[in-house]
C-alpha cells in the first residue's frame, strides 16, 4: 500500500516500524511521550489512546476529517468516501475517549484493522456425532458434558477459548454484570455477581469442559489445540482466523455464545491508528493522506482479503474484490468464510458489537481481569484474593 500511494504523492516518504504486541507498542509509544520522540502515526486501542490523551500528546482529527480540501470524500487522487461510509460502531469508537472522569469532545482515533470473536468448531466431528453448534452458553455447556461422555472423547477438553480477558469481559457484557466506567469509579468489577459468574466458570473448568490460553502449557493459543485436535471448539479473533484452518479436519465458523440472544453482545477489537501532536505540520497532513488511503473502498476490501479483519468501510463488502476472490481453498478458504458469515446481514452479527469504555488504567483493568481469571482456574488464587488483587493493581495504576 506504501508503494500504491507513493504513486499518487511521490514526494511523501513513509517509514513503517515494528514494535513488537499491542501492550509493547503501547509502552514504548508512552515512553516516548515525554521525550519527544514519538511516531507521526501508530496502530492503537482505545485504552492506549486514553492514556495518550492524558499525557496530551494525541491529536484531535476532526479539522482533518472536515477540511474541504483534504477532508474525507474530498478528491485527492486517494479514491476515499465520505465518512458516513465507513461502518459507524467502528467510527464512534474514536470519538468517546474521557479524561479525569469527563467526555472529551473530538475524534482521537481512526478504525483501520478491525475484528471481532467468532466461534470456530470441527466440523468434521460435528457431523459424525450428530452435535448441534450451541448458540447460548447454556447450550454450551450441555454440550461440553455430553462430548466428555461420548466414547472417544473423553479426554478432550470440547471448548478453547483464547483470550482469558475477552471470556471474563464479555461474559459480564452479556449478563449485564458491572465491568467498568469512563465517569466516576472506573473499577466497578469487586462485585457479588462478578464473583459469582467466576465461580461457576471454575466448575465448569474444573469438570475438562473448557482451556484457555492462561490455563494452557507454556500459554498456548487454544487455536493451536484446536488444530491438534484436542479441543473441538475455540473462540478467537477472526483476526487470527488462519490458525484455526488445518487439513485434518473441515473448520465451520459460527456466532460467539450469548446469555441472551435477544440482546447479543460480542467484542469488537482490532487496531485504530492515531496521530500524534509532536510532527511538523507537513508530517500531519502526509499522514492524514496516506490514512485516507489506506481505508478507501478497495483498500479496506483488500487489506480484509489478505488478513482475515474486517473491512472498516461499508462499500468495501461488495466490491468484486471482497465477494468474488477465487482463493477458497485451504486457509484462505476459512477467512472467506469468516469474510461470509460477517458480511451476511442477515444474522444481524455487527448488532452485537460493543466495546468497553477506554480511560486511563482501562488497559490495566483488562490485564487484570485475565490474570484472574487464570489464577483461580489454576487454583493459585481463591476468588475473593483474586478480585481483591485486581482491584488493588487497578487503584495503584490509575
Amino acid at each position: 500500500m506504501i508503494t500504491e500511494f507513493n504513486k499518487v504523492y511521490p514526494n511523501i516518504t513513509i517509514t513503517t516500524t515494528s514494535q513488537g504486541s499491542y501492550d509493547t507498542l503501547k509502552d514504548t509509544v508512552s515512553n516516548a511521550i515525554p521525550a519527544g520522540t514519538t511516531p507521526t502515526m501508530a496502530y492503537c486501542y482505545p485504552d492506549h489512546v486514553s492514556e495518550y490523551l492524558a499525557a496530551g500528546a494525541v491529536m484531535k482529527m476532526d479539522d482533518y476529517i472536515n477540511s474541504t480540501k483534504y477532508g474525507l470524500g474530498v478528491d485527492n487522487g486517494l479514491s476515499d468516501g465520505a465518512q458516513s461510509d465507513f461502518i459507524q460502531t467502528y467510527w464512534n469508537e474514536g470519538n468517546q475517549y474521557t479524561v479525569d472522569g469527563a467526555a472529551v469532545n473530538g475524534v482521537y482515533s481512526l478504525p483501520f484493522s478491525k475484528s471481532t470473536e467468532v466461534l470456530f468448531y470441527n466440523k468434521t466431528a460435528f457431523d459424525k456425532n450428530g452435535w448441534t453448534v450451541p448458540t447460548t452458553w447454556d447450550e454450551t455447556w450441555d454440550l461440553c458434558k455430553t462430548i466428555k461422555a461420548t466414547t472417544g472423547y473423553e479426554s478432550v477438553n470440547p471448548l478453547g477459548y483464547d483470550s482469558d480477558a475477552n471470556m471474563y469481559i464479555t461474559l459480564s457484557e452479556q449478563k449485564k454484570i458491572a465491568y467498568t466506567s469512563g465517569t466516576g469509579d472506573h473499577f466497578l468489577f469487586n462485585n457479588a455477581d462478578a464473583k459469582a459468574m467466576v465461580t461457576e466458570l471454575k466448575g465448569y473448568y474444573d469438570k475438562g469442559y473448557y482451556k484457555s490460553q492462561a490455563t494452557s502449557a507454556n500459554g498456548a493459543y487454544t487455536s493451536t489445540q484446536f488444530t491438534a485436535q484436542t479441543l473441538l471448539m475455540s473462540i478467537g479473533s477472526t483476526g487470527g482466523t488462519t490458525y484455526n484452518y488445518t487439513e485434518n479436519f473441515e473448520t465451520g465458523v459460527a456466532a460467539l455464545p450469548q446469555a441472551d440472544l435477544n440482546d447479543g453482545k460480542v467484542i469488537m477489537q482490532g487496531p485504530s491508528i492515531c496521530f500524534f501532536n509532536k510532527a511538523t505540520a507537513d508530517q500531519k497532513l502526509a499522514a492524514w493522506l496516506f490514512y485516507k488511503f489506506i481505508t478507501n473502498t478497495n483498500n479496506s476490501a483488500i487489506w480484509s482479503v489478505l488478513t482475515g479483519y474486517n473491512p472498516v468501510r461499508t462499500s468495501s463488502y461488495q466490491t468484486t474484490i471482497y465477494k468474488d476472490r477465487a482463493d477458497v481453498d485451504g486457509a484462505k478458504g476459512l477467512v472467506k468464510k469468516v469474510a461470509d458469515f460477517l458480511a451476511d446481514s442477515t444474522n444481524g452479527y455487527s448488532n452485537w458489537y460493543y466495546t468497553s469504555p477506554a480511560f486511563k488504567g482501562s488497559s490495566t483493568a483488562r490485564v487484570e481481569m485475565g490474570s484472574l481469571m487464570g489464577s483461580v482456574m489454576l487454583g493459585t488464587k481463591t476468588v475473593e484474593k483474586a478480585f481483591a488483587d485486581a482491584m488493588a493493581n487497578c487503584l495503584f495504576a490509575s
